[in-house]
């Protein structure tokens, strides 16, 4: 099991720098293998191959559960092999750094930046809200007062209308009244002419 996977470490390893390097291409894929063809211009590899032999490698490391067996066969990788596969993912890795280089602490530590000027912000927010709600409040506390003095003024204006109407008909009665005795009084005056008269005439 060891010698198997260790032969399919070392045949991945040499295609990949091999397909890194751009010496040699990969032109069928057979049993599980791949054979390696003549010398081909770069611009004819496809990315799924490198990726296909990158999952093979992984697969072929993951059957060496022995330490031991991983630390002997690393030291058989030649180093320009090494090198060529570390200088890839490496430059791979640095194609997918954070913009401006930001390091994850330095990420951290801007995104607890915003975090706290977030919060202050809420917070100032808030006590703006607040504010705000107390001076609503007060508006509509004057607007009930005042709500209050209107029904009261009205009240008011409605009880001088009733008072001037029972005025109004007072003054109808007493003039009614006044009428009514000036009738009479001019009654009395008429009978007391009329007594007179009999009165001169007899004597």
């Amino acid at each position: 099991m060891a010698s198997d996977a260790s032969h399919m470490l070392e045949a991945a390893l040499e295609q990949m720098d091999d397909i890194i390097a751009g010496t040699k291409a990969v032109t069928e894929y057979t049993n599980g293998g791949y054979d390696i063809g003549s010398p081909v211009p770069m611009e004819y590899l496809g990315t799924l191959t490198i990726l296909n032999l990158v999952e093979e490698l992984r697969m072929a490391l993951e059957t060496l559960e022995n330490p031991e067996e991983r630390e002997i066969l690393r030291n058989q990788i030649p180093g320009a092999t090494a090198s060529c596969i570390l200088a890839w993912l490496e430059s791979n890795l640095v194609d997918h750094a954070p913009v401006n280089n930001e390091t994850y602490q330095e990420r951290l530590t801007r995104l607890e930046g915003d975090k706290e000027s977030l919060v202050l912000q809420v917070s100032v927010l808030t006590d703006q809200v607040e504010a705000q709600g107390e001076k609503i409040r007060d508006l509509e506390t004057c607007v009930e007062e005042h709500h209050l003095k209107l029904n009261a003024t009205e009240e008011m204006l409605q009880q001088e209308l009733l008072s001037r109407t029972s005025l109004e008909t007072q003054k109808l009665d007493l003039m009614t009244e006044v009428s009514d005795l000036k009738i009479k009084l001019a009654g009395l005056e008429k009978e007391q002419n009329d007594c007179e008269e009999k009165q001169s005439k007899a004597e």
